[in-house]
């Protein structure tokens, strides 16, 4: 059953860097090379995952037209490129960041143990974690995403 948990940062998690993942072309840098945006939709995917199959569509117009601010970049578990592109029928389409976790480096570093996987972060922190097959393109989904957008950061919000 598909499940949403909002999430608190843990401490320091501000400070930390993102997890570790592979780039297409076989280079290991960090999230800082990534456009930079206020927030981000970690997806964690594979094609070879039947639910994550199925909620690609969806996800590919998310991707396509974001909520203002949101990127999504998706962590495909496939052993190989090739695969991943394969299945798309070329490279990824424009909006969608993708990146391979084939180690599961990132997901391991996340708690993520099965396939689709999402985490929303904003301004740097940890804000709502998706489990299973989502449609990303939904008026419900887009109205959730939007309001978790507009909340003000807890950093932004006055100390009392």
């Amino acid at each position: 059953m598909a499940s949403l948990l909002l999430l608190a940062a843990p401490p320091g998690c501000q400070n930390e860097p993102p997890p570790p993942y592979v780039r297409l072309g076989g280079t290991a840098p960090n999230l800082t090379d990534m456009p930079s945006s206020r927030a981000w939709l970690w997806v964690f995917w594979a094609s070879w995952c039947p639910p994550c199959r199925e909620e690609l569509p969806s996800l590919l117009k998310l991707a396509e037209q974001p909520p203002e601010g949101l990127r999504v970049v998706v962590f495909s578990h496939d052993a190989h490129l090739q695969a991943v592109e394969s299945f798309l029928g070329g490279p990824p389409p424009a909006g969608l960041h993708l990146r391979l976790d084939e180690a599961h480096a990132a997901a391991g570093a996340l708690g993520i143990d099965a396939l689709p996987a999402s985490i929303l972060v904003i301004d740097g922190r940890l804000t709502a974690r998706f489990s299973g097959s989502r449609d990303w393109d939904s008026r419900a989904m887009r109205r959730l995403l939007g309001k978790l957008l507009q909340e003000p950061s807890p950093a932004a919000v006055p100390a009392r």
